[in-house]
């Protein structure tokens, strides 16, 4: 089993939890990373950025067979330039703040040209399932 941190469409009661990681999870626990989160123009996805704002998320303890599918999620591969999604060590942190571990991060590659533009929307709640929910009552 490994840990993972995700923020955005794996989130629990998100749309890719049930396509990825339902039946794989054995623990989730509340967290946050460093970063700053937005929306990305004709995506329905979120990008973290590096920033020093706390970001929420969750620690998922997974079944190892489901974090190659994670990779092709984010468009992730070792060593590739053009990823959507590059995948870092981050220092994560409890819900009061403190350093908890440091765990892979899927942070948004935006050193790849076609990607500069994408970043839209700053997601000030630095919670993509609170942001998420009120999109839907707009």
């Amino acid at each position: 089993m490994k840990n993972i941190f995700v923020y955005g469409t794996l989130l629990e009661g998100c749309r890719n939890y049930d396509l990825y990681l339902k039946g794989h999870v054995h623990q989730v626990t509340p967290a946050l990373v460093k970063g700053t989160l937005y929306s990305l123009k004709m995506r329905d996805y979120p990008a973290l950025l590096p920033g020093d704002e706390f970001i929420h998320g969750e620690i998922m303890e997974v079944d190892d067979e489901v974090i190659p599918a994670i990779d092709r999620l984010e468009s992730y591969m070792p060593g590739n330039l053009y990823n959507e999604y590059n995948k870092e060590d981050a220092q994560i942190y409890d819900t009061d703040r403190n350093p908890l571990c440091v765990l892979p991060v899927y942070f948004y590659n935006i050193a790849h040209p076609g990607q500069r533009d994408l970043p839209e929307v700053r997601i000030l709640s630095n919670d993509y399932r609170q942001w998420l929910s009120a999109q839907k009552k707009e």
